[in-house]
């Protein structure tokens, strides 16, 4: 387990495709020139058929320099005044300083950044590609910062929380859970990059997709400026690249969520209602002013509640019930 979500590790010692083996950060077989970048606004088009195609997307100018100042400034100031809840103090046992640091649950405590879980440029593209805005659930926000020297081979390709039923359904869309990775500093071949096995979301390992891909089998690096965002769908196998060491990485993560009840088809099931997706943890908690925020469509939005929520609400959002809870602290 991962922040919360599950991880599949490929060792050295996997055997895959004869005496072919996995290294620790996948087969070696990269492709930088395969992410295919779109404008969020005026190709939204051409990027959801791209993500419908390949499982992720990246999209360039989704941030504007203000907002970008923003947001560092953001990083900057908690660093500083809040170090505990980045884990630069204390003990953090679930994130480690040489993979990187993170800042789980800022809304709890920073209204300021309510607007940018529905962010104008790459939200409308989330929506679409999870069937509609009135299927996208909330499910997580927080900044993480790996740093200069952050440790080679400090992450493995993985992927996160995914449905059993995504092997054989049809059709596989819209995906179960959707991550967005808001770029907050640039991202090159000497930086920390994201990087993720297009096609890879309806195998069980990172050797299986080897194999099962062949030749269309690709380790794609998605580099760019400040303000780039990456969506991916997180049943598809990812990691961190590490860069030369010298630069740092800042990155804004959000995950949405699939609401509402669809019918699909499974072989040897044939028609079934497929549900809407479960809760991505079980320890994220969402502030009183979203949870039950007076407008319908946000209150919607910030509807896929855990049983931790659950239990924060039915105290009166009592803090010492939100101290209990994992990571509730920060």
């Amino acid at each position: 387990m991962a922040n919360g979500r599950v991880m599949l590790k490929v060792t050295k010692e996997e055997n895959v495709s004869g005496d072919r083996k996995a290294a620790s950060q996948g087969f070696g077989r990269v492709n930088a020139g395969f992410a295919v970048h779109f404008e969020p606004e005026g190709q939204r088009d051409a990027a959801c058929d791209y993500f419908e195609k390949h499982g992720f997307v990246a999209l360039d100018n989704c941030l504007i320099p203000a907002e970008i100042g923003h947001l560092n400034e953001f990083y900057d100031r908690t660093q500083r005044e809040r170090p505990e809840a980045w884990g630069l103090s204390g003990e953090r046992k679930y994130f480690q300083r040489n993979a990187g640091i993170m800042f789980s649950q800022p809304l709890l405590d920073h209204p300021e950044l309510d607007p940018y879980t529905r962010h104008p440029r790459s939200y409308p593209v989330v929506a679409r590609i999870l069937g509609g805005e009135e299927r996208v659930r909330f499910s997580e926000f927080n900044f993480r910062e790996t740093p200069v020297d952050a440790g080679k081979g400090g992450m493995n390709f993985h992927h996160d929380k995914a449905a059993p039923d995504r092997f054989e359904r049809r059709p596989y869309n819209p995906c179960d859970w959707l991550c967005a990775i808001h770029y907050l500093t640039d991202v090159d071949p000497t930086t920390p990059a994201f990087c993720v096995v297009p096609n890879s979301n309806r195998y069980v390992t990172l050797g299986d997709a080897f194999e099962g891909l062949g030749s269309d089998y690709h380790e794609v690096p998605v580099y760019g400026r400040a303000g780039t965002c990456v969506l991916y769908d997180t049943a598809i196998f990812h990691t961190r690249l590490d860069g030369d060491g010298s630069k740092r990485r800042r990155t804004w993560h959000q995950y949405y969520a699939r609401g509402g009840w669809l019918t699909s088809w499974l072989p040897g099931v044939g028609k079934y209602r497929r549900q809407p997706s479960p809760v991505l943890t079980d320890w994220n908690l969402f502030p009183e002013r979203l949870a039950l925020h007076p407008d319908p469509g946000k209150r919607l939005f910030f509807s896929h509640w855990n049983t931790a929520q659950c239990e924060w609400v039915a105290s009166g959002f009592d803090p010492e019930v939100r101290r209990l809870t994992p990571r509730g602290e920060y």
